[in-house]
């Protein structure tokens, strides 16, 4: 008679199961993963912070010229923050990077000062390079200066900034360029009265009224 282990009976075999919890059979072609879904999740905030760097992120002057109304830095960052929904991620001594709303870019031309576009490409604030450099927000209605190249002399026009509409032109091509412009003083007054904050560059734009409002 041969000496052998006993084979388990099938009452045997459930028995060695007992008391552990009962749970549908999956059937896998593969082994699973030993991590679950959590390698997965991972994996997409890897994808997402990628992303978020490439897109999203953009690096600013720390020094800002303050408009009118703006006592100090801290001031003008709280504003950006309810007006444009932009994050403060980090600085150095120098600069900050923030996080924008999607769209957003920063784009630095053949001359000039870099200049931070919205998502509808206007020119929202520009920048230089240097490391004294100041971030200048600008307003949606101004008045600036046009030249003629034929003759030399200029006008003035009070811009809507947000469509590139001209809203009132000056009468008068004079030699005289800026407030010292005949009509300077007429075109500022229009401005004045029809847009009275125009020189607050977070108001009337339709983004920074719906989220301050928001």
């Amino acid at each position: 008679m041969k000496k052998g282990k006993t084979k388990l009976t099938r009452d045997d075999a459930e028995r060695l199961f007992e008391g552990l919890p009962a749970g549908n059979a999956k059937v896998s072609s593969r082994p699973e993963n030993p991590f679950g879904d959590e390698l997965h999740r991972v994996t997409e905030r890897a994808d997402d912070e990628a992303k978020l760097w490439k897109d999203n992120l953009i690096t600013l002057p720390i020094a800002i010229e303050l408009p009118t109304g703006y006592a100090s830095v801290p001031r003008m960052r709280e504003a950006m923050e309810r007006a444009w929904r932009v994050k403060w991620i980090r600085e150095t001594e120098n600069e900050v990077v923030t996080e924008f709303p999607e769209g957003w870019t920063a784009v630095r031309p053949e001359s000039g000062p870099i200049e931070l576009r919205d998502p509808s490409d206007v020119v929202r604030a520009v920048y230089g390079w240097a490391k004294d450099a100041e971030l200048r927000i600008l307003p949606r209605y101004l008045v600036e200066s046009q030249a003629n190249s034929s003759n030399g002399l200029g006008s003035l026009l009070v811009r809507d900034r947000g469509n590139g509409q001209v809203l009132e032109r000056s009468s008068i091509w004079s030699a005289q360029t800026g407030a010292n412009h005949p009509d300077w003083s007429r075109l500022s007054t229009w401005l004045n009265v029809r847009f009275p904050q125009h020189r607050d560059p977070m108001r009337y734009w339709e983004d920074c009224e719906s989220n301050i409002q928001g």
